[in-house]
């Protein structure tokens, strides 16, 4: 039993394109998701039209993912580009205490399709100093005995801007390994990101007899 002053249920967002008579623009929608587009962010069916942000059908409904798009029909529209809607990774954050941020991949249908390396805050200096150690993780899931990078969840104070470096890495192909011979701050919340590199180095270490 909990005991409250109020009660705050979010049921999820629908598009509020129905009264926009796109239909005589012959722009197609759907009434669940949104309206449809095409990899460069174009109308399915007319693309004379262009549509970002939280009106457009299976895109992530962020506001930083709204102005990611903006910038792709900016790009295509008026410089004739075909920057895609498909080549931005995407990362989300719940403000919460502590925060909950993730990006890419991160539930698998079998452990066997990723290989997982985690490092909690307990021995992280900057979160002993905070005392945020019971606050906090950071797990990266890379491609099966490779270090590319497919996902992230980060559980930490100010985890919204820690992920925006496993995002980069993803986009630009940086491998964990990498990520881990990247020297950062001390002390840092973010060298937790920082040690799940040198953990995939390390387990790569010859054995010394």
């Amino acid at each position: 039993e909990l005991e409250c002053e109020c009660l705050l249920v979010a049921t999820g967002r629908l598009p509020n394109v129905q009264n926009l008579n796109l239909e005589k623009a012959n722009v197609q929608y759907d009434e669940k998701k949104g309206v449809l587009i095409n990899d460069v962010a174009q109308s399915t069916s007319n693309p004379n039209v262009y549509a970002v942000g939280d009106c457009v059908a299976n895109v992530p409904r962020l506001t930083h993912m709204s102005g990611e798009m903006a910038k792709v029909v900016v790009q295509n529209a008026l410089f004739e580009d075909t920057w895609k809607v498909s080549s931005l990774v995407v990362p989300a954050c719940m403000y919460t205490e502590p925060e909950y941020a993730t990006v890419g991949k991160v539930k698998f249908t079998s452990p066997e399709e990723v290989d997982v390396y985690t490092t909690t805050l307990e021995h992280n200096d900057r979160a002993i100093l905070d005392g945020d150690t019971n606050q906090g993780m950071v797990k990266i899931y890379c491609a099966k005995g490779t270090d590319t990078i497919v996902g992230c969840t980060i559980v930490a104070p100010r985890a919204g801007e820690m992920i925006n470096e496993v995002s980069l890495a993803m986009k630009y192909g940086i491998g964990l390994g990498q990520v881990g011979r990247n020297i950062h701050c001390y002390p840092t919340t973010g060298e937790a990101i920082m040690m799940c590199g040198l953990q995939f180095i390390n387990a790569r270490w010859k054995r010394l007899d």
